[in-house]
């Protein structure tokens, strides 16, 4: 073994890692950014495979030289709702909202040497456990931040390819098919890494055997710069894929499923899914960035978990546009406040009207 090369390659992991860390920045009580500069291998976990989050916290470890990392088994609350649409201009455009346990969210940048860059958005609450409004800044840091990678809901890349995973109440899904496994958040940070269209990212999913990350189902929108959207559920561990029917066609999603077979068709979420309905029939899919906003808005949630007894609200509303590359974000539910980012303009942040 090559000492010196060893050396130096604990030497630049470090220096990685603490550009990381130092990145991490508090935007207000809901918000917070950072880069991510670390290699976090995603080429080697896929070639392992990955069908636990343990899976991923251990090669994490090992990558990053991170001492440890508790993955938080939590999954009580999640919802969600996307949809796709477009602009009088013919810019394409994701919205989608991401309900949870009230917590902070984290912007994240990456930029991998084999991959799109991307900007990410995560729930903090798989840092910290969601204690709310927890600072991230404390002795805990260290043993969390560095798996921001593939704690990933939703995000955009370099080529306009956006996607993001909602849940279903429903058995999770464990394929076993002799393929390589690949668990929800690593399979978003695949997807945002490798995929410039959405038929490569079907095409990606359906090379994995899926595993769902904790005990229920998912389910994922994708859209991209082409005008392309389509959906993945999987019923009995099979994939499905719901595509558009024409052109320009509106695909949305919450929490039940679409495809024909699936256990849960008790409408939770069909509230939310006809107010996007509606809204994007009447406006024949045509909508500017501000009124997609403003249609997540119309779609949050906001109660209290009638067993756990914590608030559940949404925590972040996002508005990709898929031809500038770009986000605009709304957190905590605070639509006075719009911010805006790119994904060539990493750590640059700024207020939207």
């Amino acid at each position: 073994m090559d000492t010196n090369k060893t050396k130096e390659q604990k030497r630049l992991c470090e220096q990685n890692k603490k550009a990381t860390l130092d990145s991490l920045k508090r935007i207000n009580d809901d918000l917070w950014i950072m880069q991510y500069n670390c290699d976090y291998g995603l080429d080697e976990l896929l070639k392992k495979g990955c069908g636990t989050i343990m899976d991923a916290v251990l090669f994490l470890q090992k990558k990053v030289q991170t001492p440890s990392l508790k993955p938080n088994p939590d999954h009580s609350g999640f919802a969600c709702s996307t949809f796709n649409a477009r602009t009088a201009e013919g810019n394409y455009l994701f919205g989608r909202n991401f309900d949870y346990k009230k917590a902070p969210c984290v912007v994240c940048w990456t930029k991998p040497e084999n991959g799109f860059s991307s900007v990410s958005v995560i729930d903090s609450t798989f840092f910290l456990h969601g204690t709310e409004h927890m600072t991230l800044k404390n002795k805990q840091k260290p043993l969390r931040v560095m798996g921001a990678p593939y704690m990933a809901m939703d995000g955009i890349n370099e080529k306009g390819f956006s996607c993001a995973v909602l849940e279903i109440k429903s058995k999770a899904t464990k394929q076993n098919t002799g393929k390589r496994p690949i668990i929800t958040t690593v399979a978003i940070r695949a997807a945002l890494d490798k995929c410039e269209t959405v038929d490569e990212a079907i095409e990606l999913f359906s090379s994995y055997d899926m595993h769902d990350s904790l005990f229920i189902n998912y389910h994922y929108q994708f859209s991209d710069a082409m005008g392309n959207s389509a959906i993945i559920e999987y019923v009995n561990n099979t994939m499905h894929v719901i595509k558009q029917k024409k052109e320009n066609d509106n695909l949305i999603l919450t929490n039940y499923f679409l495809t024909e077979g699936g256990d849960n068709h008790d409408g939770r979420g069909y509230d939310r899914y006809n107010r996007m309905r509606d809204k994007l029939a009447e406006t024949d899919g045509v909508i500017t960035e501000n009124e997609a906003m403003r249609l997540l808005s119309r779609c949050t949630l906001n109660y209290k978990h009638p067993l756990l007894g914590h608030p559940v609200i949404t925590l972040w509303s996002a508005v990709y546009n898929c031809t500038e590359k770009s986000m605009l974000l709304c957190a905590g539910m605070d639509y006075s406040k719009k911010y805006k980012f790119y994904v060539d303009k990493p750590g640059e942040i700024t207020t939207a009207d």
